[in-house]
């Protein structure tokens, strides 16, 4: 069960669901929200038998990881599979509030067995 990141759907074309979760939190936080979507980034490549893949491009699911500190630019994060865990960015000081968004597209066929995994945090 996840504690920070709650999913919910955004986008559905008939081939493919995407969901989205954004987690805030002082920076103090940022490791348990970034091992969080590191864990689900781990679920969905042991379950789907692939790395993260552009779905045009014949994967079976993506994702997109941001991260954004206060007003700052909104930055990518980077899953390392092999590590299995994500790299924290640096924070600035002072920063009161980071921002991670997981955005996660599944092709229809395994959208399912996601939502089976992740029911509970799912909203929608």
């Amino acid at each position: 069960m996840l504690q920070y990141l709650m999913f919910e759907e955004t986008a559905s074309d008939g081939h493919s669901l995407t969901w989205e979760a954004m987690a805030s939190v002082p920076p103090v936080r940022l490791p348990a929200v970034l091992d969080e979507a590191a864990h689900v980034m781990a679920w969905a490549s042991r379950h789907l038998g692939t790395p993260p893949c552009p779905l045009d491009d014949g994967g079976e699911w993506d994702a997109l990881l941001n991260v954004q500190a206060d007003d700052g630019e909104p930055g990518s994060l980077q899953w390392e599979s092999t590590k299995g865990h994500i790299q924290p960015p640096s924070v600035p000081e002072n920063t009161r509030w980071v921002t991670v968004t997981v955005t996660l597209v599944v092709c229809s066929g395994w959208a399912d067995s996601f939502l089976a995994a992740w029911q509970s945090d799912f909203e929608g």
